[in-house]
């Protein structure tokens, strides 16, 4: 994996030392390559480069900040008639116009990862238009849980947010562009709190947010570096199976990480958070094929809406 940065006081962080070690001048990208540096990296200082022996992903580019989500300069690129390579990664200390689903507003913050990840699969991928979110929350999730002495579970809540002890500690997005039934890009946005807690005002969907430090004794020794390099192994493995096997495991797996399974919940119209509609309400039965949520007595699935969780058992 080829690893590139404008910054490597910024990128150690999340580099092991033999990889920092191992930087030096930047040769001029590969053709396929090169519109994505203008994004990332515009005009600044000389781009330094090292490699890793970890064959997880083509490309891994790390910069301080950036002037626009990485997701949607992504999204953007693979759009064009060159496109992108498979399985590159753009990492971001903080940034200017990020965003969550729908296009709500994420808060980033230096000392957490925001990660957009580019893959392009070019087959056919059964339900992929739920698949790549399965992917990206469950690989989040699988990832935390490798974290040694985090103090709570990480669980899913539905669809793309992820917990801790009840809070907000992440989400995922996801993106797929395709021909008939063949998945010619997907591409996917990632952010967590790892070490800063971001000012947000709670809301019913959102009543605590939470930085994966709080759940540390100790406060957690390079966790920059040990996150980000689980998520990308666990990218890795759970995109090899998603390929070569299809999205049904994953989702078995997806399902047994879920906050919101036997829960009480109800299910809000996607408005303001000050003109709620509730659509549906009730106790969680199941998480269909597409992600759809069953509710008890009744027999209509919910595709789509906003989550309210009741009180649930303490999350161990």
């Amino acid at each position: 994996m080829a690893i590139y940065t404008d910054n490597p006081q910024f990128a150690k962080a999340f580099l092991p030392p033999e990889v920092v070690n191992g930087f030096a001048p930047a040769d001029t990208p590969a053709p396929t390559l090169t519109p994505l540096f203008s994004q990332v990296f515009g005009d600044r200082r000389p781009v330094v480069s090292a490699r890793s022996e970890e064959d997880l992903f083509s490309s891994l580019l790390l910069s301080e900040h950036s002037k626009r989500s990485q997701y949607d300069q992504l999204i953007e690129l693979a759009r064009t008639e060159a496109g992108l390579p498979d399985r590159v990664a753009c990492l971001a200390g903080a940034g200017d116009e990020f965003h969550g689903f729908k296009g709500r507003p994420w808060r980033s913050v230096q000392g957490n990862l925001h990660l957009a990840v580019h893959l392009a699969p070019k087959q056919e991928i059964d339900r992929f238009a739920v698949a790549f979110t399965i992917l990206a929350a469950l690989s989040v999730t699988e990832s935390l849980t490798q974290i040694v002495g985090l103090e709570k579970r990480p669980r899913i809540k539905w669809v793309n947010d992820i917990l801790l002890g009840g809070a907000k500690v992440g989400g995922v997005l996801a993106y797929t562009q395709s021909q008939g039934e063949v998945v010619t890009s997907a591409v996917l946005g990632i952010g967590i709190n790892l070490e800063a807690r971001p000012r947000v005002e709670p809301t019913p969907f959102v009543p605590a947010v939470a930085a994966v430090r709080d759940f540390l004794p100790g406060g957690g020794r390079r966790l920059r570096e040990a996150v980000l390099w689980a998520l990308l192994e666990t990218l890795d493995r759970n995109y090899r199976v998603l390929e070569e096997e299809g999205v049904s495991p994953l989702l078995d797996r997806y399902r047994s990480h879920s906050l919101v399974l036997g829960r009480e919940v109800r299910v809000c119209s996607e408005g303001s958070d000050e003109s709620l509609e509730v659509l549906a309400e009730g106790r969680v039965t199941g998480l269909g094929e597409n992600l759809e949520l069953y509710l008890d007595g009744r027999n209509d699935p919910i595709s789509g809406g906003r989550l309210i969780v009741g009180p649930g058992p303490s999350e161990g």
